[in-house]
């Protein structure tokens, strides 16, 4: 009798762990989520035209949403280095020719216009003014000290910014405090802190100067 008990109760205990084996193999099936099928994703925004290489994007009306950018220009960069936000266009005024002389800079001028996208924010009262020559960098933007303004670019609101460049050569190595005599390529640069924190750069040029 001894041994049928011993039998018994190990017979109960196989037929308790296999039910509550099956219990929890039920319970997994019956509660395990469905793979989300592509119409359960989420859609992008409606109405939003990527601009893919650029790292830009914009939605009619509203600003722009961006990607990380390049938001300066480096001595012997590529010009053409720097990602320009689509939707802006920039047209600028410059001299046609600098002479040596004085403190090394010239003024110009740019206008920040919109075909479309509306883009407000802060930026530098002063556009950023670049001096390239066979596609590099070889005067960089002279420093400024200046409070961001409120801005807002809109079709049937353009900015005006002054634009100043320097003809001091960036290169460590240079032998002259001002660029040799010749032709050079002039490139602006203006860049605006959405209020959600993104950023927007537009670039501009190139536009010829020449160096006396």
């Amino acid at each position: 009798m001894r041994i049928s008990r011993k039998v018994l109760s190990i017979g109960l205990g196989v037929l308790v762990i296999a039910l509550a084996t099956g219990c929890a193999v039920a319970g997994s099936t019956g509660t395990e989520a469905a793979s989300p099928q592509p119409e359960d994703l989420a859609p992008t925004s409606s109405g939003t035209a990527s601009s893919g290489a650029t790292g830009s994007s914009f939605e009619e009306g509203s600003n722009p949403v961006t990607q990380p950018a390049v938001t300066y220009l480096s001595c012997g960069d590529r010009v053409d280095g720097m990602t320009s936000a689509t939707g802006l266009t920039v047209s600028g005024e410059f001299p046609d020719r600098v002479s040596g002389g004085g403190d090394g800079t010239f003024l110009g001028a740019v206008t920040l216009a919109s075909t479309g996208p509306i883009v407000s924010g802060v930026a530098s009262p002063e556009a950023d003014v670049y001096l390239g020559r066979s596609g590099e960098v070889v005067a960089t933007a002279p420093p400024k000290d200046l409070i961001g303004q409120p801005v807002r670019i809109a079709p049937d609101a353009a900015l005006e910014l002054p634009a100043r460049g320097s003809i001091r050569p960036c290169a460590t190595d240079a032998v002259s405090g001002t660029l040799s005599p010749g032709r050079y390529d002039a490139f602006a640069v203006i860049v605006i802190t959405q209020d959600d924190g993104a950023t927007v750069v537009v670039t501009g040029g190139p536009w010829p100067i020449e160096v006396a």
